[in-house]
C-alpha cells in the first residue's frame, strides 16, 4: 500500500541562493517542517517530481537555478518509494495545474541524431509563437537508435536493430511503421502569464532547418508571482489607512 500525505507539512520557506534571474543563478533552497516522522519527503515543482529526501530527518531541497518554480508543493512517503513519481496522488491543481503545457511526440527513425523538439508560443500576446518555451533532444546520446544498419544488428524485434527497439507492447502501440510501436517522449513548457497561449510543436534540426505542427490554444492561470518586498509609502491619520508599495519577485 502506497504512503502518501501532504498533511502535517507546513513552514515552506523559499530562498534564493544568489545571483540574477529568477530565484538567483544558484537557485532556491526549499525549508518546510513536517509531523510526518519516520517518512521521507518528496519535492514536486510545477508538478512534476523534482527531489526527494533519503533520510526521514531532511527538511530542506534545493531548486536548480533553470527551473522557474510557479508552485512546490512536498509529501511525504515511505522510504522505499522516496525515489517514485506519485505525482498523480498531488492534490487536485497540483498535480496538473492549467499553466503547464504538456505535449507527447513520437520518437522513431525518421528523426536523426541532433533533432529536438521544441515548444513555442506567444506570452498571451497574440502576437504569434516567437518565444521559445522548452526544448528537448529526441535523441539524446544515451538512446540507442534501430534503423537498419544503426546500433546492434539484427538485435532488434523481427530483425529490427538495437537492444533497446521498443517491443510488442512497447511504447506507442501501433504508431510507427507497419503498425509497429515506437517510443513516445514528453515535454513540458511552463504558461507563465495569465492568458490564451498561442503553441507550437517544432520539430528543428541540427543545421537549423525546422518544421511546425498545427498551433493549439491553451488557457493558462498561473498563481500570482512571489512579493520580493512591501514598503510603507504613506498613512493617513485621519482615516487611518496606510498605503503599500509592493515590488514583484
Amino acid at each position: 500500500m502506497t504512503t502518501f500525505t501532504t498533511d502535517n507539512i507546513d513552514r515552506l520557506q523559499a530562498t534564493p541562493l544568489g545571483g540574477l534571474g529568477p530565484g538567483g543563478a544558484g537557485g532556491w533552497e526549499i525549508t518546510f517542517h513536517s509531523a510526518s516522522d519516520g517518512l521521507c519527503h518528496q519535492l514536486y515543482v510545477n508538478g512534476r517530481l523534482a527531489d526527494w529526501t533519503d533520510t526521514p530527518t531532511q527538511r530542506h531541497f534545493t531548486i536548480d537555478g533553470e527551473i522557474d518554480p510557479l508552485e512546490v508543493a512536498v509529501a511525504a512517503v515511505a522510504p522505499d518509494e522516496r525515489a517514485t513519481d506519485l505525482s498523480g496522488l498531488l492534490p487536485a491543481g497540483v498535480g496538473e495545474p492549467t499553466w503547464r503545457y504538456t505535449a507527447a511526440v513520437l520518437r522513431d527513425i525518421h528523426h536523426r541524431p541532433g533533432d529536438s523538439v521544441v515548444v513555442m508560443g506567444d506570452g498571451a500576446t497574440g502576437d504569434g509563437p516567437s518565444q521559445q518555451l522548452a526544448s528537448l533532444p529526441i535523441w539524446p546520446e544515451w538512446a540507442s537508435r534501430w534503423a537498419f544498419g544503426e546500433d546492434a544488428f539484427g538485435e532488434g524485434g523481427f530483425g529490427y536493430d538495437g537492444r533497446r527497439a521498443p517491443g510488442l507492447g512497447m511504447g506507442l502501440f501501433g504508431a510507427g511503421m507497419f503498425g509497429l510501436g515506437v517510443e513516445g517522449i514528453t515535454i513540458n513548457a511552463m504558461l507563465a502569464e495569465e492568458g490564451t497561449h498561442e503553441i507550437v510543436l517544432r520539430t528543428l534540426a541540427a543545421d537549423g532547418q525546422y518544421a511546425d505542427g498545427e498551433a493549439v490554444f491553451v488557457a493558462s492561470a498561473p498563481p500570482p508571482q512571489a512579493v520580493a518586498a512591501i514598503t510603507v509609502t504613506d498613512y493617513d491619520d485621519a482615516t487611518d489607512t496606510i498605503t503599500l508599495e509592493i515590488e514583484s519577485d
